[in-house]
């Protein structure tokens, strides 16, 4: 297999621009006008198909283990990070960010916001990333063509296939989360085109 990032300072910064631009889609989702069919704010709360899709190809075309590890760790901190962030400036404009203060109650300051959650922000992102670090490294054995390894990269395809089938259930029979059904078949497809294209490559 290919490899597109190695355990060099520029390649990381590569995955800290893609983990900026991950947590930007999420942000622009949760912002666009929503409605039920659509369902864009179910896409970036409750779909896991497009972060299941880009830090399994963030791994499997990683150099080494190590570099799979703080790749995924990067990319899935900081996608959770600013969408966490932006949550917490969205209640703070919807006023919700009140405390008492002199017995009655008033909106929280904005020079307070970020000393005041930044704990929150860091341990609301941290876990999820450490778990993608962890299974990081697990996944890019399936970079290897062994059984073991061909058992690996085919185990995003089928959580991809399983998720998009229970979205267009609800597509076809509640009328609702179709953005996130569409995304998650176009995850699939490319996933198992790139795949199978990496797997002719290599029989060559």
């Amino acid at each position: 297999m290919k490899v597109l990032f190695r355990d060099k300072l520029k390649s990381y910064f590569f995955v800290v621009a893609l983990g900026l631009l991950a947590g930007l889609t999420v942000v622009f989702f949760i912002e666009v006008p929503d409605n039920g069919f659509w369902s864009f704010y179910y896409w970036s709360s409750s779909t896991f198909g497009f972060w299941m899709f880009s830090t399994s190809l963030i791994v499997l075309f990683s150099e080494n283990r190590k570099c799979a590890a703080i790749n995924a760790g990067i990319y899935i901190f900081l996608m959770f990070l600013i969408t966490t962030v932006h949550q917490s400036f969205r209640l703070y404009r919807s006023g919700a960010m009140q405390q008492e203060i002199g017995g009655a109650m008033k909106q929280e300051s904005l020079s307070k916001l970020i000393p005041n959650h930044i704990g929150g922000w860091l341990l609301y992102s941290f876990p999820p990333a450490f778990v993608c670090a962890v299974l990081g490294i697990i996944l890019w054995s399936g970079r290897k063509n062994t059984i073991w390894g061909k058992l690996l990269r085919t185990m995003p395809a089928v959580f991809l296939f399983a998720e998009t089938g229970i979205l267009f259930y609800s597509v076809f029979v509640y009328h609702t989360r179709f953005f996130s059904a569409l995304s998650d078949l176009v995850c699939f497809l490319a996933y198992s085109v790139i795949f199978l294209k990496q797997a002719g490559i290599s029989r060559q």
